[in-house]
């Protein structure tokens, strides 16, 4: 009798439930999870785009917008920047700003600081033409002193010639009073990354 009541005893093996359980869980996760990873990553691509194009064009990707649309109205306007002239004014806080009209409506600003090397390029378009210049600079006013009577100067400076180097970035061959000057422009940020004086004449 003792042998016979044994096998009853003994604990009944469970793994029949344990094993589909977690298999039916598994399944309704992955169903519920990838959709949801899917969803994620394609709503994250716009934004890993904007930031490989950004890092290409050396800009914050927040600026990256302004930076496209500074670049499509060079590539717009190539051949009115090429063919008028940028009247500057030096003002009494030697700074230095300049405009050009093009027949699209779209002006060329041009400001030059006094502890600046280079002028820096904007362009405004002609549906924004109503923003304050001192906002798309993002310079800080600054006003002579009232005791001072203004002091103005023309600065003349027209672009002889010019050329793309490379996608985004433009050399421009510029005379003004003091003789000539090869400017490498980039277009995205309207930065002069360099100026070398030149003899008119020279190769371009």
């Amino acid at each position: 009798m003792t042998d016979s009541a044994l096998p009853a005893t003994l604990p009944v093996p469970a793994a029949a439930e344990p094993t589909t359980r977690p298999t039916a869980n598994q399944w309704w996760q992955w169903v519920l999870l990838y959709p949801a990873l899917a969803i994620a990553l394609v709503s994250a691509v716009p934004t890993w785009i904007d930031h490989v194009q950004a890092m290409r064009i050396g800009v914050d990707r927040r600026n990256l917008a302004q930076a496209q649309e500074q670049n499509k109205l060079w590539q717009v306007n190539l051949e009115c920047a090429r063919v008028q002239e940028i009247q500057r004014i030096r003002t009494a806080r030697n700074m230095e700003i300049g405009a050009q009209v093009c027949p699209s409506g779209d002006v060329l600003l041009l400001l030059k600081r006094p502890e600046a090397e280079q002028p820096t390029f904007r362009w405004v378009s002609a549906r924004t033409l109503e923003q304050e210049v001192s906002a798309l600079f993002g310079a800080r006013p600054a006003y002579a002193d009232e005791r001072e009577a203004p002091r103005t100067a023309q600065v003349t400076q027209s672009v002889v010639n010019q050329r793309w180097l490379r996608p985004g970035v433009l050399k421009q061959r510029v005379r003004g009073s003091s003789g000539c000057a090869d400017l490498v422009i980039n277009t995205y940020t309207g930065n002069v990354m360099s100026r070398v004086q030149v003899n008119c004449g020279a190769a371009f």
